[in-house]
């Protein structure tokens, strides 16, 4: 049962993001200004950017659906065929690289938000989504989780 709480501990977080991804990315690219989300046009100053529609749709498949498909792969535990090429590790189930790859990919999308655009303190959205890369990352690699997902495990 102990051992249970970090693999849906992880579960949880990969759709926390996930959620969150869907909320800013849908208001990015219904108003690609980022009035809604109150996100000046003036942040993306100095990005490669002239509004916030790529940025939008980036965040909607690395923080999205990415973490999205881990979190289902991760409850259903099912080895299908065509996701099998995900898989980082061949001895590891397509999901746990997905989880590995959503914590990490992450912690990337909040570094190079940093770089273009700088750190915000408040409010302090990149502190706490690092952190979330983070945990997502030290949770996946947890050698309970990792046995758990690791085929032909003894």
């Amino acid at each position: 049962m102990i051992k249970s709480i970090p693999r849906w501990l992880l579960i949880f977080l990969l759709f926390f993001n996930a959620i969150g991804a869907y909320y800013g990315s849908y208001h990015f690219l219904t108003d690609p200004t980022g009035a809604s989300l109150q996100a000046p046009l003036d942040m993306l100053n100095g990005s490669i950017f002239k509004d916030f529609f790529i940025p939008g749709i980036l965040l909607l498949l690395a923080n999205g659906i990415l973490p999205t498909l881990a979190g289902l792969g991760l409850i259903l535990h099912r080895p299908q065929k065509p996701l099998l090429g995900f898989a980082i590790l061949k001895n590891h189930h397509w999901a746990w690289s997905l989880a590995l790859i959503s914590g990490l990919g992450l912690l990337v999308w909040i570094a190079v938000q940093i770089a273009m655009i700088g750190y915000w303190k408040s409010p302090p959205f990149q502190a706490v989504y690092g952190g979330l890369g983070l945990v997502i990352t030290a949770l996946t690699l947890l050698p309970s989780v990792r046995d758990f997902y690791r085929f032909n495990a003894a």
